[in-house]
């Protein structure tokens, strides 16, 4: 779907489903913020890759570079505090592609349209694959440590299980970005490969075999 959108950049990715707890203090972005709350409609989280939006309403010489995709965000709880400033819950809905920039000042606003979600075998393979990964990873770490460890179930759904994994693996924000974009299944297999890369390096668990 094509829309308008006032895009929040951050040094942090915004996967769909996660939330994102907030502090909302420049003037601009309270602006935009309580906007957003007046028409009941949701803001961009784009990474933030360098440099500088605005500076006191003017484009500054360090304007930022922002990623192309980022995550449609719902505000889901919101307090407004006596100096003007928010704090606020953000969920990722879903992903976007930015089209145009079509202002700066104060804050951006762009043309975008969604990305959905591939699906079909490929899909599904790489989700069971990632799935039985997941599974001997969480041994292979319950075997090392000599401790019972109580796992957290994944997602039914591939896409949701993808988004679920890219928001808890300790990784660097640019390769969380990489996830975002990719399509689902080329996503399944690098989360997959990032645990296999995790295991490698665990002292080998008896009964789990060949893992590659």
């Amino acid at each position: 779907m094509n829309q308008q959108l006032p895009l929040f950049p951050l040094a942090t990715v915004l996967f769909p489903g996660a939330t994102l707890n907030l502090h909302i203090f420049e003037e601009r972005y309270r602006t935009m913020i309580s906007q957003c709350l007046e028409q009941n409609r949701p803001f961009g989280v784009v990474y933030l890759r360098s440099g500088d939006e605005v500076s006191e309403g003017r484009p500054t010489s360090r304007l930022a570079e922002t990623a192309n995709v980022g995550t449609v965000a719902e505000i889901s709880a919101n307090v407004r505090l006596d100096d003007g400033r928010y704090l606020l819950t953000a969920t990722g809905l879903r992903r976007f592609s930015i089209r145009r920039i079509l202002q700066r000042v104060p804050y951006i606003i762009a043309a975008v349209v969604d990305l959905p979600e591939e699906g079909g075998p490929q899909v599904d393979a790489a989700a069971h694959a990632l799935r039985t990964v997941y599974g001997r990873y969480w041994q292979a770490i319950s075997v090392a440590s000599g401790t019972p460890i109580e796992v957290e179930d994944l997602s039914t759904e591939p896409e949701a299980m993808g988004y679920q994994l890219a928001e808890r693996l300790q990784v660097p924000d640019e390769l969380k970005q990489r996830w975002l974009e990719t399509e689902l299944s080329a996503r399944l297999r690098d989360l997959a490969s990032e645990l296999l890369d995790e295991l490698s390096i665990l002292p080998p668990a008896p009964g789990l075999g060949n893992l590659n």
